[in-house]
């Protein structure tokens, strides 16, 4: 990545870090941040939104690293791997909530795979046997429902017929178990 483009993602995450809104951020305050000129956002990025996006995919994608790193043994088969990758994805997602909300709706309406990808690798290792396509479908078969379930979560109790009463926020404990019964079901 080139430097300007790697200043211009810096810029955004420091003006979210600063408390800006992701929707209020405006292309002039980014330049202003980076000091570059407007133009250079479109010119790089294509638009202010991808760019946004980028840079909460950086933010996102640091932060699931090291929790994997923390919560990862090397010893561990490539099963257990990726549920700990899940586990430290699931981390990530309940830390950065208002962040991870606007991945996931990016990412479901565009025409990025960047999620499934990340566990591409140690599907291969799980099932050797599949070909690659299959590997990327079973790929998509794991994180789309754990995405589905983050964004509908207000709806999730309900349909799972549990207490409605109890203002609830989903938990680590919640995306575990979820997690889980996806997994088992995909014979994984």
């Amino acid at each position: 990545m080139s430097e300007i483009k790697e200043l211009m993602i810096k810029s955004v995450i420091a003006l979210l870090d600063d408390g800006f809104d992701v929707e209020a951020l405006t292309i002039r305050q980014i330049a202003y941040e980076a000091h570059v000129a407007t133009g250079l956002i479109n010119y790089h990025f294509g638009s202010k939104w991808n760019l946004i996006v980028s840079a909460i995919s950086s933010i996102i994608d640091d932060a699931t690293i090291e929790a994997f790193q923390t919560l990862s043994n090397l010893n561990d088969s490539p099963k257990q791997q990726l549920r700990t990758f899940l586990k430290a994805m699931a981390m990530v997602v309940l830390k950065y909530q208002k962040y991870t909300s606007v991945l996931i709706s990016d990412e479901l309406s565009s025409d990025r795979f960047s999620t499934p990808e990340t566990i591409v690798g140690l599907l291969k290792e799980i099932k050797p046997g599949l070909s690659e396509k299959e590997i990327k479908c079973l790929a998509i078969q794991v994180v789309a429902p754990i995405q589905y379930v983050f964004l509908k979560e207000r709806g999730l109790r309900s349909y799972l017929g549990e207490e409605q009463d109890i203002p609830h926020t989903i938990t680590l404990d919640d995306y575990e178990e979820i997690m889980e019964v996806f997994l088992k079901t995909l014979g994984i």
